[in-house]
């Protein structure tokens, strides 16, 4: 969530620079030779996967494990959707798509779980204390997960051509400083409505390191949802998803989400991902695009 001023975004994200090293990812694909359309899985939750193909427009991707089975069209040559798998455990997803069938090996356990750049938290999945990333980078004035430091540098840069001043202003932010920040506006605005703007520890996507929250250089209406007005605001609504960033508290989803909208607030799943999110505008939140519970309350 996006409920720090600039000042405190930076101070909360700068001690996180000595956090290890990120290893080897644990993203798994399958390609057998070139004529094969490419296919990602990587785990979302404990006990759910996504199953992202680069396929022909009009294709349909479909991936099933065990008795459970999904399917879903390619828009503009790409296909993602949510299966259920084993917790907490290794599983074989079996995945058809334009006329092949192959089987792809996939890990919900915690070290991939912290691995995956499609890894879902919110109000009914909770990080812990030890849930940080393992490689962090500088990307302006905010520290995030390294990959996305040039993602944003270059979102940043084709503002710029647009004559759009877009900044971050908050990136990671650790479980003890998210749980020191929520307890702070639950003194001042009382529980139920800190609940409404502010993420309580462990279920901030901030935690993961993928999310970022941008303004303006002018800071016009900054962290207030009359941002997607401004220029800055409508340049992001367009064109965030070109750099893999997606808005994820959109209006009129509190009931699936548990925030109020945050047109700031991006959240990073990726070139493929974000792209089929900005063609299928009917699906609005990740829980929806993977299948998952609607988490309004904890």
């Amino acid at each position: 969530m996006s409920d720090l001023t600039r000042r405190e975004a930076i101070a909360g994200s700068g001690a996180a620079l000595t956090l290890a090293m990120l290893g080897a990812g644990t993203a798994q694909a399958a390609r057998s030779d070139e004529n094969e359309p490419h296919v990602v899985v990587l785990p979302v939750t404990p006990d759910r996967v996504a199953v992202v193909a680069r396929v022909g427009s009009g294709e349909v991707l479909k991936a099933s494990q065990g008795a459970e089975s999904r399917s879903q069209t390619a828009v503009k040559d790409i296909a993602v959707l949510g299966l259920a798998v084993a917790k907490n455990a290794r599983s074989r997803v079996v995945v058809e798509v334009a006329d092949t069938r192959r089987a792809i090996d996939v890990d919900t356990r915690v070290e991939a779980l912290r691995a995956s750049e499609l890894r879902v938290v919110n109000k009914r999945v909770a990080l812990t204390n030890k849930d940080k990333p393992k490689k962090l980078a500088t990307a302006g004035a905010v520290v995030v997960d390294a990959r996305l430091q040039h993602p944003i540098k270059r979102m940043i840069k084709a503002a710029k051509k647009d004559k759009v001043d877009l900044e971050a202003v908050s990136g990671y932010r650790s479980f003890e400083y998210q749980e020191s920040l929520y307890a702070r506006y639950e003194r001042r605005d009382g529980r139920k409505a800190a609940d409404t703007y502010s993420a309580r520890a462990g279920h901030s996507e901030h935690q993961l390191g993928l999310t970022i929250d941008v303004r303006g250089a002018d800071a016009l209406h900054e962290l207030e949802e009359s941002f997607k007005d401004t220029p800055t605001g409508k340049w992001v609504a367009a064109h965030a998803h070109e750099f893999g960033f997606v808005v994820r508290y959109q209006e009129g989803q509190e009931k699936t989400t548990g925030y109020r909208a945050e047109p700031w607030h991006l959240r990073y799943v990726g070139d493929d991902v974000a792209r089929f999110l900005h063609e299928r505008r009917d699906i609005k939140t990740l829980e929806e695009l993977f299948d998952l519970p609607a988490a309004p309350g904890y």
